[in-house]
C-alpha cells in the first residue's frame, strides 16, 4: 500500500470518527433535553394531583372554603425542576366547578346565602412550567418546551361497597318524595344541629325521654316499642351479637355493602353493652367537647369552634323511611351525626346524637358545599 493510500484512509476514518461522535453528542443532547421534559411533566402532574386534592378538601360551601382553598396552591412548598423551583402565580390555576366536567371558574359565581357557593364541589389544578431546553434548539426546536399536568378532585357521594357505617338507623322524620323519586326534604326532616335518637328503649315511658328533636309533636316521632313496629326493634339492624355490634361501632368488622333503596333487617334488643363501645369510639377522637343540640339550624359551638376532629365522633348512619314492613325498612341515606361522650345506662331514656347535616370524609371538618345532608368522600377523579 502506498503512502497516499494510507493516508487518505487515515483521513477517511478521522471523517468517519468526527461524523459518528457528532451523531452520538446530538442523540446525547436529544436524551437529556426530552429526559428533562419527561421528569419536569412528571412533576407538574404530582404537583396538579397532590394541590387538588388539599385545596377540594376544604370546599364547604362558603368563603371561607374558597379561600382556603385557594390558600392551598399559593402556599405549596412542591417543587420542580428537580426540586429547584417552585410553582409560581404564572405558571399555576385553581379553578371550580359543580361538575366535573365543568364549566370551570375562578372566582366561582355567589349565589348569596348561608352558603353562596353550594354545590361548588370540584377544582380543577393546572400546572404549566416551561423547560429550557440545551440541545434541541441546535436542531430547530424553540429554547423552551412548556409541559402540562392537570388534575379535578370532588366531593362526591359516598358509598359503603364494604361497610364503614354505624350499626344503628335513625326513623326519618320526612320521608316523602316528589314525582321523580327524590326526597322533598333532603335533610329527612331533620334539622341541622339538633339531637335525633338512633336508639329507643322498650318504653319511653314520657316525652322528656326522648331526643329533643323527637319532643316535636309528641308522639309522632316516637319511635319506642310498639309506636311504629311492635316488639324490640328499634334502633340496630343486621347484626344480632352485642360482640359483632361493638365491633361494628369500633370499625373493626362491618363489611356489608348498603347503598341508598335497600332494605335493612332491624334487630331486637337494647344491647346496653354497646354504650361502653360507643364511648370508647368517642373517647379516640381528638376534640372532646361537650357540644350540646341547636335548634336554629346551625351547627353546635364551643369557644367559637364547631366540631375539629379526626372524626371518631362524626359517624355517618343509614337513615330509614320510617316505614316497616315484617321487619324491615328502606335506606332513603345517609347522613352524619356528632355521638356524645357518654351514653345512659339502662332506663327508658333514648340514645341520641346531634344531626351534623352532610360530612366529607376527607374534608377539613368545616362542612361540605351541599345543603343536604348525606355522605360525602374526596376523590381524585382525573
Amino acid at each position: 500500500m502506498t503512502r497516499r493510500n494510507i493516508n487518505r484512509q487515515r483521513g477517511s476514518i478521522m471523517l468517519t470518527t468526527a461524523v459518528s461522535l457528532f451523531a452520538i453528542l446530538g442523540m446525547l443532547g436529544l436524551s437529556i433535553d426530552l429526559g428533562r421534559v419527561y421528569i419536569a411533566k412528571h412533576e407538574a402532574q404530582a404537583f396538579a394531583d397532590l394541590s387538588a386534592v388539599a385545596a377540594v378538601r376544604h370546599l364547604n360551601g362558603k368563603q371561607t372554603g374558597i379561600d382556603a382553598a385557594t390558600a392551598e396552591l399559593n402556599n405549596s412548598t412542591n417543587k420542580w425542576n428537580f426540586g429547584t423551583q417552585l410553582f409560581a402565580s404564572n405558571i399555576r390555576t385553581l379553578e371550580f366547578s359543580k361538575s366535573q366536567t365543568g364549566p370551570w371558574e375562578n372566582p366561582p359565581t355567589s349565589a348569596g346565602g348561608s352558603k353562596p357557593f353550594a354545590s361548588y364541589a370540584y377544582v380543577r389544578v393546572t400546572a404549566t412550567p416551561s423547560v429550557n431546553l440545551a440541545f434541541l434548539p441546535a436542531v430547530g426546536t424553540a429554547l423552551t418546551q412548556q409541559v402540562t399536568g392537570q388534575a379535578v378532585a370532588g366531593i362526591i357521594p359516598e358509598s359503603f361497597p364494604a361497610g364503614g357505617y354505624l350499626p344503628f338507623t335513625p326513623f326519618a322524620h320526612n320521608a316523602a318524595t316528589d314525582a321523580m323519586g327524590n326526597l322533598v326534604d333532603p335533610n329527612f326532616g331533620f334539622t341541622i344541629g339538633e339531637e335525633y335518637g338512633f336508639l329507643w328503649p322498650g318504653n319511653i315511658n314520657n316525652q322528656n325521654n326522648a331526643c329533643h328533636g323527637d319532643q316535636v309533636n309528641w308522639p309522632v316521632y316516637n319511635s319506642s316499642d310498639n309506636s311504629i313496629i311492635a316488639g324490640s326493634d328499634r334502633g340496630y339492624f343486621q347484626l344480632q351479637a352485642a360482640s359483632a355490634i361493638s365491633d361494628a361501632i369500633l370499625g373493626g368488622s362491618q363489611t356489608d355493602p348498603l347503598a341508598v333503596g335497600d332494605y335493612i333487617t332491624l334487630t331486637n334488643g337494647q344491647k346496653q353493652a354497646e354504650q361502653n363501645a360507643l364511648a370508647l369510639r368517642a373517647s379516640y377522637d381528638t376534640d372532646q367537647a361537650p357540644y350540646a343540640y341547636t335548634t336554629d339550624g346551625t351547627l353546635p359551638v364551643i369557644s367559637g369552634q364547631s366540631y375539629h376532629g379526626n372524626d371518631m365522633r362524626l359517624v355517618v348512619m343509614p337513615v330509614n323511611d320510617r316505614n316497616p314492613v315484617n321487619g324491615t325498612v328502606r335506606v332513603i341515606g345517609f347522613a352524619s351525626f356528632l355521638l356524645p361522650m357518654t351514653y345512659p345506662n339502662g332506663g327508658n331514656k333514648a340514645w341520641c346524637a346531634i344531626y351534623m347535616g352532610s360530612m366529607t370524609q376527607g374534608g377539613d371538618g368545616s362542612g361540605t358545599p351541599f345543603d343536604a345532608g348525606g355522605a360525602y368522600v374526596v376523590r381524585l377523579l382525573q
